[in-house]
Order: C-alpha cells, then structure tokens, then sequence
C-alpha cells in the first residue's frame, strides 16, 4: 500500500469463500494485501465460508445436499455439523493461513457474543437470516490488536443458525459502517456472457437475479453487496485468488464488480 490516504479508515469487511478455504489458496491471493493495508491503519473483519467442507463432510456421512437460491436447506443434523466444521476446523484453518501472512487473526463465530442476531428462513430449516449485529464483540477484538475471523453462525430463537457468509459479511459491513465490502470469490466479478459488469447500482441487482444471470452462490453475493451499498458501503464481488485485488480496489482503479448507490456501468 503505496499510503495511508489510500485507504478509508472506515473499517474493511472480507467474505473469503469456502471454496478458497478447502483448497488452502488463501496465499498468493487477495489476501496478501492484507498486511499492508492493515499497516496503513485500516480496521478489517474477515467474514469465511466454508461450504465445500461441510459438503465434504456432509457426503462422507452420506446425508444429502440441497440448496435453494444459493442457500442450504439446514435440518438439526446439518447444523451440527456445519457449526462443527465452521466454527472449528475451517475458522482454525483460516486463522492459521492469516496468522503465516503475519496477521494477528483471532477465530468467533456469529454466536459468540452474541455478534449475530438471527431470524429463521421459512423452508430452509435451521437457516437464518441476521435482524442485528452487535459489534461489541469485534471491537474488543480490534482494541486488543487483533483482527477477528467471524464463522458464520448466528443466534436465534432456537438457538444456532446457520447463516449464508455473504450475508453476514453484508450485514457486518452495514452495521459496522464500514468503507468498503470485498467479496472474494473465483472469477472476476458478475459476468454477463463472459464480460465482467463493472458497476451496478443496488436496485438494480434484482433484475440480474430475475434474469438467471446471477445464480447459484452468486445469489447471495449480490444481494448481501447491495444491502451493504445501501448503508453506503462501497462493495464490491472481486477475484480472491488474484494479488493485488485489494490494494487496487483501494486506489480507487476498476477491479471486479462494484455495487454502490450512483454506480454506472
């Protein structure tokens, strides 16, 4: 990072997908800007997925899968494991992989805290939608020094929930006030027949749902990226596994795709 005046200090919020996070490809990604934009006096929260693992998982023990607009359908079983797998071993492993690039990560979940505050998702089960952020919690963290790796699992009125990492990310970014939302995922951003869109405004990123260009897990990224630009969040869904990405956004250069209120493609 080249100054501290490229970045807003307004704290930094990353979803790093489970995808990544399976695959141990966190290094030589987005991720290695990290250190410097931390050293330029940025506050971040890494939100994780994890959702490669608990399929994984979920196959091993011969329970099957089922989604529904990029969301998993979650009974009483699922959520066992998918806390077992989240809040354990993908959020050690990821605190881990930060702590190697030099960054002092610390693992929560969303139920720790409580820092999610979720409402159930009619049809999907043990799935949760977040109502409430505390951000106590996170603070704590920063003031201790450290930047927290947020699992995403949320509290509500059966106790845990799963919660999509997108919209967790999302809603932490908004309650947070935050600067910027980075969804890192494996290609450049939402593309329309093979082209990256560069910018969409928040109310206009329904109509890419309605029109099937935005499917599967990229559902929730654009929704959870225009429910942040709305709190005026600049969000953007970019490619993890290239360096450079963050700093680049950062600089105020075109990278990946923005959602923002005022954005013209």
């Amino acid at each position: 990072m080249s100054a501290a005046s490229d970045i807003s200090m307004k704290p930094i919020v990353l979803k790093v997908g489970g995808g990544a996070l399976a695959g141990g490809a966190l290094a030589g990604g987005a991720l290695e800007d990290l250190p410097g934009i931390l050293e330029a006096g940025a506050r971040v929260v890494v939100v994780h997925g994890g959702g490669a693992s608990l399929t994984s998982m979920l196959d091993a023990l011969q329970i099957p899968t089922k989604f529904h607009e990029g969301l998993r359908v979650t009974d009483e079983r699922t959520l066992e494991i998918a806390e077992m797998v989240f809040a354990g071993s993908v959020n050690k492993a990821l605190v881990r992989e930060l702590q190697n690039l030099g960054i002092p990560a610390a693992g929560i979940s969303g139920t720790d805290g409580p820092t999610l505050h979720v409402g159930p998702i009619p049809g999907l089960g043990r799935v949760g939608s977040v109502e409430r952020v505390d951000p106590g919690l996170i603070r704590a963290m920063w003031d201790g020094g450290f930047v927290p790796a947020v699992a995403p699992l949320g509290i509500g009125p059966e106790g845990a929930y799963n919660v999509n990492a997108d919209m967790a990310a999302g809603a932490v970014a908004a309650e947070l006030g935050a600067g910027h939302l980075f969804l890192l995922t494996d290609v450049d951003g939402l593309l329309d027949g093979g082209e990256k869109v560069a910018a969409i405004a928040p109310d206009k990123s329904e109509g890419y749902v309605e029109s099937g260009l935005a499917a599967g897990g990229m559902i929730p990224k654009l929704r959870s990226a225009s429910q942040a630009a709305r709190a005026g969040v600049e969000a953007r869904i970019v490619n993890g596994n290239r360096r450079g990405v963050l700093r680049e956004a950062l600089a105020g250069e075109n990278v990946g795709t923005l959602i923002s209120e005022g954005a013209v493609a």
